[in-house]
C-alpha cells in the first residue's frame, strides 16, 4: 500500500502566519478567537508536512526559525491569493472581505480610528490588523512581507520612489507645562543646546536629523532617554525636566488637555513628511487596495479641515 504524504492546508498556513506575526500563541489565539491547542496542532501538522521546524520558543513568546522567516512571506502570499480567489468565486465585488495588515508610525496613528469607522460603515467584512512602530521598523515589515501597507516618516524634501506623500507637519519642542524651553511660541534650534531630550531608539531618522543639525550649529544634543515607544517618552516628559521633538498631531490630545506644552522649532523649521507605501512581497488583495485608498482619502479630508 502506497504511503500517503502529509498535505498542506490553508488553516495550518494561517495558524503559522498568525502566531509568527503576534509572536505568541496566547495573543494569536485571542486575536483569532481560537483555543491555543488548536493553533499548536495546526502548526505541528504543517511542520510534519514539510519536515522542518518553523517556530522557536523563547522566554518572551515565539519567533520564526530561519526557515520560518523564509517561509512566512510565501505563506502570506498563498493566503492572500486564496482570499482573492474566494472573493472572485463568491462574486463579492461590492462586498469585500479579508484581513489587511498595516504598519503605522505614531505620526499617522490618528488615521486608524477614522479608517476603522469608515470600514465598519461601508465594508464591515474588511478587518484591520494594525502594528505601531517607528519608521525603520515599518519599512522592515514592508520589506519582509509582514504588512500589506506601511506609513513611515522622512525629514528631507526629496520624493520617495514607490511611496505617496500622505502628511506634512512642522516639528515642535514638547515639554511639561511651565518648562522654560517652551514658554515662547517659537524657539530656535540652538535653544536645544544641552537640553535633556527623550527620543526614539536609534537608528532613527529623526535622531539622525537632530544630530546632523546639532553638529552643523556646534551645539550639544543631550539625549538622556531613548525609547521604542512614544508612550514611554511622553510619560517621562510629563514627570521630568526632559523635552522631546514631535509633530503636533502626535501630542495634540495632551496639548489640548494641558498635560504638555510646546513651542515651534525655527531657524531652521523642521518638517516631517509621512509616506504611504504598499508591500511588494505578496500580491495585494482587493481589501488591501481599498484600505490604501481610504487611508489617502481620510488623510486628505483631515488636512483640508485644519
Amino acid at each position: 500500500m502506497a504511503k500517503t504524504e502529509p498535505t498542506l492546508d490553508l488553516k495550518s498556513l494561517h495558524a503559522f502566519c498568525c502566531v509568527a506575526t503576534h509572536g505568541s500563541f496566547t495573543r494569536a489565539a485571542a486575536a483569532e478567537g481560537l483555543i491555543q491547542s488548536i493553533l499548536s496542532r495546526r502548526i505541528s501538522a504543517l511542520e510534519r508536512a514539510i519536515g522542518v521546524r518553523l517556530l522557536h520558543r523563547t522566554g518572551r513568546g515565539v519567533v520564526p526559525t530561519e526557515f520560518g522567516e523564509r517561509l512566512l512571506p510565501r505563506a502570506k502570499t498563498l493566503l492572500a491569493d486564496a482570499d482573492a480567489f474566494h472573493d472572485v468565486a463568491s462574486g463579492l465585488d461590492g462586498d469585500l472581505r479579508g484581513i489587511v495588515d498595516i504598519g503605522v508610525v505614531p505620526a499617522a496613528r490618528h488615521l486608524i480610528g477614522a479608517l476603522c469607522a469608515r470600514l465598519e460603515r461601508d465594508h464591515p467584512r474588511v478587518r484591520l490588523r494594525a502594528i505601531e512602530g517607528y519608521s525603520g521598523a515599518v519599512e522592515d515589515w514592508l520589506a519582509t512581507g509582514r504588512i500589506d501597507i506601511g506609513m513611515f516618516n522622512r525629514y528631507q524634501s526629496r520624493t520617495i520612489r514607490s511611496a505617496e506623500l500622505l502628511l506634512r507637519a512642522e516639528m515642535l519642542l514638547v515639554s511639561a507645562p511651565g518648562h522654560p524651553a517652551t514658554r515662547r511660541a517659537e524657539v530656535p534650534f540652538k535653544a536645544l543646546d544641552g537640553l535633556p531630550l527623550g527620543a526614539p531608539t536609534q537608528p532613527n531618522s529623526l535622531v539622525d536629523l537632530l544630530s546632523g543639525l546639532a553638529n552643523s550649529q556646534h551645539i550639544h544634543l543631550n539625549l538622556v532617554l531613548e525609547a521604542g515607544s512614544t508612550a514611554i517618552i511622553l510619560d517621562a516628559i510629563m514627570q521630568s525636566d526632559m523635552c522631546t521633538v514631535y509633530p503636533r498631531r502626535v501630542v495634540a490630545r495632551e496639548l489640548a488637555s494641558g498635560e504638555l506644552a510646546s513651542a515651534r522649532i525655527v531657524k531652521p523649521a523642521l518638517v516631517q513628511t509621512t509616506w504611504l507605501a504598499l508591500g511588494t512581497q505578496r500580491p495585494l488583495s482587493e481589501a488591501a487596495r481599498l484600505v490604501a485608498r481610504l487611508t489617502r482619502e481620510i488623510a486628505l479630508e483631515q488636512a483640508s479641515s485644519h
